[in-house]
């Protein structure tokens, strides 16, 4: 019966990694043997592409007291994480869309969740569009009719996509959104010119 030190033993000699009938034939065991060994020990071998291995290197332990302690120079975070509220609408329906602003990691100016009978739609504070325009749904008499337009719009797309079932259309009209999001940025863009 071979043993996981002999496969070591062979590996060590060998200039280069070996396959398991090599191992097998050198250690004078059955391959099924070695197969089981090699598979059953990570810490001890490391299977390279080309199905060969070789003896596992250890891992260097870091210390963990080497960081410095220092305070965060930040004052405050950077950008609110939490969404701020911004207004909720309930429909005859009884289903209730509210509309929040944070900033997103997404070309998206918007996006659209759904959870039992309250759909979120969360405005991408830091989008380009609402560095040029007035924020939809913000208390806003000065553009009021441009308000308006654009919460009707942004609420009337967040029940279209609410409505969709999920899979393939969902997905393409949610992929739909971030594009709209980016050709917004593009008109803004060109618009400057």
């Amino acid at each position: 019966m071979v043993t996981a030190d002999q496969i070591v033993n062979v590996l060590r000699e060998a200039d280069e990694p070996l396959s398991v009938q090599d191992i097998a034939a050198r250690v004078h065991a059955e391959l099924r043997e070695c197969d089981r060994l090699l598979w059953g020990s990570p810490e001890k071998f490391l299977w390279q592409p080309g199905h060969k291995w070789t003896i596992a290197s250890l891992k260097s332990k870091s210390r963990t007291n080497l960081a410095p302690q220092v305070e965060d120079a930040r004052s405050a975070v950077l950008s609110q994480s939490e969404p701020r509220e911004l207004r909720a609408i309930t429909l005859s329906s009884g289903l209730k869309i509210s509309v929040s602003r944070r900033p997103l990691d997404s070309d998206a100016f918007f996006t659209v969740r759904s959870a039992g009978n309250v759909i979120t739609l969360t405005i991408n504070s830091t989008h380009e569009l609402f560095s040029e325009l007035p924020m939809p749904f913000a208390d806003d008499q000065k553009h009021a009719s441009y308000r308006e337009l654009c919460e009707v719009l942004l609420a009337a797309w967040a029940l279209y996509e609410d409505g969709l079932p999920g899979g393939s259309t969902k997905r393409a009209t949610q992929d739909a959104r971030l594009l709209w999001g980016r050709r917004a940025t593009e008109m803004l863009r060109d618009a400057e010119r």
